[in-house]
């Protein structure tokens, strides 16, 4: 009894002391917990001050390209557009004032009488027309039309408005005296307008006119292609006729040009039978030029090759033409007695026949050595072995006919 008494007591102290170290053990865990979500707030915290940071940095930035790109759109305006900004004021005061003076030397003059506003219509026909023919003018300038009739129609409106100032400021008076001089005022007020914007379109279209290279190129191009009409009449017509066969402005003046080239002469550009028949013939000539050339170097080689292996040697003893100098027999002189009739011709008639003379074995060799040179025996002639060894036209045939027979 004591026993299960003490097992009960000891089982309940283990319990306890479980309990107890699993409340730890969940205290610790809740603690561990509690940190990673306090991390996990200061790591969103600082997340969002980075956020926050970088969109006002980003916005900042915006707004500095904006100021940037504001500053750059009014410094292009200037370099572009400043002139356009300054006369458009000059333009409108002047008109105001010509269109003021207008009215009171209309008024003077009576036109009033006939209708109290036509005064006023006058002014604004004359100066809205100036004003008018000046858009047409810049907007034929921009499309590439001519500007002249719009330029006359401004210059006529501005002209008529500063003569009817003008002469109102002639029949002024000032402190009860006639002045003259405000009739010229009047006359540039009313036509400082349209003069500053004819000085702003010269300005700014002046860089765009023809420069003297360009029109000299013109006139170059336009004389070409006249010469070159002149000269080939034919590919001419038949170039109209491809421009005017096609829809306008789909083939070039140079497309149709080779094409009908090629219609007419067979070819390309350039080139015709006449050209490729004279190449043909150059060439023909160079070929054989040159093949007279090779032939000459040729011959040239062989006799600097017999040169060197002749040794410089003499002719042979049965040279008739062996001179005295070289170490060949002299000629014997003929006498009177081998002279045979009055006109003392020489005796064709011999007493015997000379026997031939031996194939000497270094004469052999040399026209071995010729034929070996030469590319084989077929190429061996008399004249060549003549020339190698020094020796008569019959002695120099056996040698070939000799060395021949050995190779065969």
């Amino acid at each position: 009894m004591s026993s299960d008494l003490a097992d009960f007591y000891n089982q309940k102290r283990q319990n306890k002391a479980a309990d107890r170290e699993q409340d730890r053990l969940d205290r610790q865990a809740e603690r561990e917990q509690n940190r990673v979500d306090a991390q996990a707030r200061l790591d969103l915290q600082a997340k969002q001050r980075r956020e926050a940071l970088a969109e006002t940095k980003r916005r900042k930035a915006e707004r500095a390209k904006k100021w940037a790109d504001r500053r750059t759109a009014v410094t292009s305006w200037l370099d572009t557009d400043a002139d356009t900004a300054m006369v458009l004021p000059i333009m409108a005061v002047g008109m105001i004032a010509a269109i003021t003076f207008q009215v009171d030397a209309l008024t003077d003059a009576g036109f009033g009488r006939i209708f109290g506003g036509l005064p006023l219509m006058v002014a604004l026909v004359l100066e809205l027309g100036a004003a008018a023919a000046t858009v047409m003018t810049v907007r034929a300038a921009k499309d590439g039309r001519p500007a002249g009739p719009f330029r006359v129609a401004m210059w006529t409106c501005a002209l008529i408005a500063a003569g009817i100032n003008a002469a109102h400021g002639w029949t002024m008076e000032i402190d009860g005296e006639r002045a003259y001089w405000p009739a010229a005022v009047l006359f540039i007020v009313s036509l400082a307008g349209t003069g500053y914007w004819e000085m702003r379109s010269i300005g700014r279209h002046g860089t765009s006119r023809r420069t003297k290279a360009e029109r000299a190129k013109d006139r170059a191009r336009a004389k070409h292609i006249k010469d070159r009409g002149k000269t080939y009449k034919d590919v001419a017509a038949r170039a109209r006729e491809i421009v005017l066969a096609h829809p306008f402005d789909k083939v070039t003046a140079e497309e149709a040009w080779a094409d009908a080239w090629m219609d007419i002469k067979g070819a390309p550009l350039g080139m015709y039978a006449e050209v490729y028949e004279n190449r043909g013939k150059a060439q023909a000539a160079t070929t054989k030029a040159r093949a007279i050339a090779d032939e000459a170097a040729m011959a040239a080689g062989l006799d600097t090759f017999l040169d060197s292996l002749l040794g410089g040697g003499s002719k042979g003893d049965d040279d008739p033409g062996a001179s005295p100098a070289k170490g060949g027999p002299k000629r014997p002189p003929q006498t009177p007695a081998a002279l045979g009739g009055k006109g003392k011709r020489p005796d064709s008639s011999s007493p015997e026949t000379a026997p031939l003379k031996p194939l000497e074995e270094a004469d052999l060799e040399k026209v071995r050595k010729l034929a070996e040179a030469l590319g084989g025996v077929d190429r061996l002639s008399t004249r060549n072995i003549r020339e190698a060894v020094g020796c008569r036209t019959e002695y120099a045939g056996r040698l070939r006919d000799a060395v021949k027979a050995e190779q065969q």
